[in-house]
């Protein structure tokens, strides 16, 4: 079920804003709840690869494995997990027109077994936790660069 979709607008072309999203080294300036991503294992990240989020959740530090399920530099992105019988489907699109790139922002989520009957608190929970996180990437773009290029993603053995 759609959770929510957002969308922004960027005065930059696609290609740099894949590449600042791609920059894991700043996921914790713009996504919200994050600490740290790095790529779990050797190489670049691409479709089926994991990711290692590290999360603050109600004070914690909490570890998830996500699988990237979609990648279409620059114009896709996509991530998955299951934690505590819920499965979110994220995707962020990024469009460009004439002035610069709509980023937009979606995610699906698959309650299992009896979670199905906390998805009327969960629907509206998980939109207010993510409803600012593409005016954060723009802020974060607009802040002296900080980043790198894509190509030098964090990884982890």
């Amino acid at each position: 079920m759609r959770s929510f979709r957002f969308s922004q607008h960027i005065d930059r072309p696609a290609e740099e804003i894949f590449a600042f999203m791609m920059d894991f080294r700043t996921a914790s300036r713009w996504r919200n709840m994050v600490r740290r991503m790095e790529v779990v294992g050797a190489g670049p990240v691409r479709e089926g690869c994991k990711i290692l989020l590290t999360m603050d959740i109600r004070g914690a530090a909490v570890q998830v494995e996500t699988e990237v399920w979609r990648y279409k530099p620059p114009h896709r992105f996509g991530m998955r997990n299951t934690r505590q019988g819920v499965t979110g489907i994220f995707e962020y699109v990024l469009e460009p027109d004439a002035s610069g790139t709509t980023v937009t922002f979606t995610c699906d989520i698959r309650p299992h077994g009896l979670m199905w009957l906390t998805l009327p608190l969960l629907l509206p929970s998980n939109r207010g936790r993510y409803r600012d996180q593409l005016a954060a990437l723009k802020r974060a773009m607009d802040q002296p660069s900080q980043g790198v290029t894509a190509s030098e993603i964090v990884t982890s053995s």
